[in-house]
């Protein structure tokens, strides 16, 4: 019997081996969970707190990046998007080529705000011509890639909104896309 009771007890001692093991991995890992919710929770809540820098140059109000700060507050962006083209297409030929290279291209801008849509197609022969400027100073091997395109793109949106900012006094043009692109 003595055999009988010396399993038993090495049995037993196995079991709060175990016990005791899987307590010890439990508290760990609510220990690592609580440190990292509460670092997770320091963080959203100290980065949450900053605010933009916003400084006073020549009369403009201007952040840390140095672009001019909105006058207006955009809308929700739950708002849905407003689309309005620039038509017809332009069409202009490429600065210094030896031979002769144009591009055709269609231009829809968006806004969620109503009112600037509105003040866009006020403005449009104004817009157009700023465009055609811009857009006629490309040279053709620029925008042939799409990295060249993306930058005609951001250098469109900027045109806009910069148009409509010294005239309107609204720059509420949140996006520019090219709905048909030729070049050749």
């Amino acid at each position: 019997m003595a055999k009988k009771d010396d399993l038993n007890l090495d049995v037993e001692g196995k079991g709060k081996k175990k016990s005791s093991k899987l307590k010890l991995i439990i508290i760990i890992m609510v220990v690592v969970l609580l440190l990292a919710g509460i670092g997770g929770g320091a963080a959203w809540y100290f980065l949450g707190m900053q605010e933009p820098v916003v400084a006073e140059v020549d009369g403009e109000q201007t952040d840390q990046e140095g672009s001019l700060a909105k006058k207006k507050k955009k809308k929700a962006s739950d708002e849905p998007p407003l689309f309005t083209g620039l038509d017809p297409a332009f069409v202009v030929s490429f600065k210094d080529q030896s031979q002769a290279r144009f591009m055709q291209l269609s231009v829809e801008l968006m806004s969620r705000d109503a009112e600037v849509i509105k003040i866009v197609d006020e403005y449009k022969p104004m817009l157009r011509n700023n465009l055609l400027l811009l857009f006629s100073s490309q040279e053709y091997a620029d925008v042939v890639t799409r990295e060249g395109k993306e930058k005609l793109l951001a250098q469109t949106l900027e045109e806009v909104n910069n148009t409509l900012y010294h005239e309107a006094g609204i720059d509420g043009v949140e996006a520019v896309y090219f709905t048909a692109f030729v070049a050749q």
